[in-house]
């Protein structure tokens, strides 16, 4: 990562900024690649953060005249539907301790929620697997306190890869119905 981006929460700067600036700031960002989730920065996640729905952590590009959104992601707390998961991939996913695994068909988790980088920004600048690690290590912080042991995200196809090599794996082979695959990392016991 360059030396100028910094990591923000979101709330932090809601209280800190006029509305009228930090909507500004927001409505900069740009992801061409994904309209989704700059829609989802535009739209929802300052109601989202101001209702404890997600949590939204931004980097940050600051000098003594501008200030740009290079990248953000936010976590959440989810609910993730096995009704179409396999027994075997339902095991795979929850650990041996859960009572009743197989008859799940809800399960609870941590869901990296959105995960995006500003067109105005290269990889040299901020990698998508710095974004990732940095989302792990803030929900690895967070479950020492509320626990959790699988983290969820959902993808478009041509992300898969990407998520593969950064040890996530597939919920199910096929999209789910909202057009998204949802991968999973199971996280190691904390004792």
């Amino acid at each position: 990562m360059k030396s100028d981006l910094k990591l923000e929460p979101l709330c932090k700067r809601i209280k800190a900024t006029p509305i009228e600036l930090l909507g500004r700031l927001i409505g900069e960002f740009h992801c061409e690649r994904d309209s989704d989730v700059e829609g989802f920065l535009h739209n929802t996640a300052i109601r989202n953060e101001q209702k404890g729905h997600s949590r939204t952590f931004l980097y940050l590009s600051e000098d003594s005249r501008e200030t740009h959104i290079a990248a953000f992601f936010s976590i959440a707390i989810a609910v993730t539907d096995f009704n179409i998961v396999s027994k075997s991939r339902k095991k795979k996913i929850l650990d041996y301790s859960t009572p009743g695994r197989n008859s799940h068909d809800y399960f609870g988790g941590l869901l990296v929620a959105q995960l995006a980088r500003s067109d105005m920004y290269e990889n040299e600048d901020i990698s998508g697997q710095e974004l990732i690690w940095t989302a792990e290590n803030i929900i690895d912080s967070g479950r020492k306190f509320v626990g959790g042991s699988v983290i969820y995200l959902d993808c478009k196809e041509p992300l898969i890869d990407f998520y593969l090599s950064n040890g996530y794996d597939l919920v199910h082979k096929e999209q789910f119905p909202n057009g998204y695959f949802k991968m999973f990392k199971v996280l190691p016991e904390l004792f």
